[in-house]
């Protein structure tokens, strides 16, 4: 199987590629379409990337390495993607997809080496599952009833239920480190903006007030800032607020596209997937 080949780990950009970061670092250059970055340690960043047209292949790399690894060997054919990594390391969760219209979430019991399988009436795909800080539980978006709602479910497949009832579709679910509310985006307002509710869908509070689109939020793990995507500026590009919605910096200004932001452990800086002339690669960046 073919790995993407990496060279120069930690080279650093330029001041104009990146006009706002204080401090950029470039952790790949083998400039495959990437997708889901995730810290699984403070050295190691799993990611998914376009191994073919037609293959998403979930793979993991040590930062100061120049060699990228597959997650799972036994994939084969199957798309892997939207992993979630449970805080106490035994399980990880993943949106696989064998064709159109047929993702599906996997929970993998690392310790027992067991596959459970979360389905649903209805067509379309389950998305962008995340771990509770405990471990015990995942949330995920479907499309069951009506648009895509939030639901939860446990590692082992039992307690599955939908948690929200809004208008509009709900995605890219992220928890609070104390595990009490959910941070997610919504399209109920006509386009995607960023809110918070507590895990039972209560006490909903919208957090972004913008006329264009704000997408995947990630709470940093100290609980005090949300990093997110947003084409606020005419670009997509990464941002930072207070974890009540105050207080918005910008983190990138490139020419081309960054996003899918993910924190660091040390929650001061970011990870995000950045175009430099239509290649794709990971970038680390400390927020302002």
């Amino acid at each position: 199987m073919h790995h993407p080949a990496f060279g120069s780990i930690f080279l650093a950009l330029t001041a104009t590629t990146f006009t706002l970061a204080a401090e950029v670092e470039r952790l790949t250059d083998d400039g495959s379409l990437k997708r889901d970055p995730r810290f699984i340690s403070e050295e190691k960043v799993v990611y998914c990337y376009d191994e073919t047209p037609d293959l998403i292949r979930m793979m993991q790399v040590t930062i100061g390495e120049l060699a990228a690894t597959p997650v799972h060997d036994d994939a084969g054919n199957k798309h892997q993607l939207e992993p979630s990594f449970s805080p106490d390391t035994r399980y990880v969760a993943f949106t696989e997809c064998t064709g159109n219209l047929t993702a599906r979430l996997v929970i993998r019991d690392k310790q027992q080496n067991k596959d459970v399988y979360i389905t649903h009436s209805g067509r379309g795909g389950t998305r962008s599952p995340c771990f509770s800080p405990s471990s015990d539980l995942v949330v995920y978006a479907f499309a069951e009833t009506g648009p895509q709602h939030l639901w939860s479910v446990k590692p082992d497949g039992s307690e599955k239920k939908q948690l929200n009832q809004s208008q509009g579709i709900s995605n890219w679910p992220t928890f609070t480190p104390d595990g009490q509310r959910i941070v997610f985006s919504n399209s109920q307002e006509n386009n995607y903006e960023i809110y918070s509710m507590n895990l039972d869908g209560s006490n909903e509070k919208r957090l972004t007030q913008n006329s264009l689109m704000d997408i995947r939020p990630a709470v940093s793990p100290d609980g005090k800032r949300i990093a997110f995507t947003s084409t606020r500026d005419g670009n997509y590009d990464i941002y930072v607020m207070n974890i009540d919605g105050t207080d918005v910096k910008r983190v990138t200004d490139g020419e081309e596209r960054d996003d899918y932001p993910t924190w660091h452990p040390d929650s001061k800086r970011v990870v995000f997937v950045g175009e430099q002339a239509g290649r794709f690669d990971l970038y680390m960046a400390t927020v302002p």
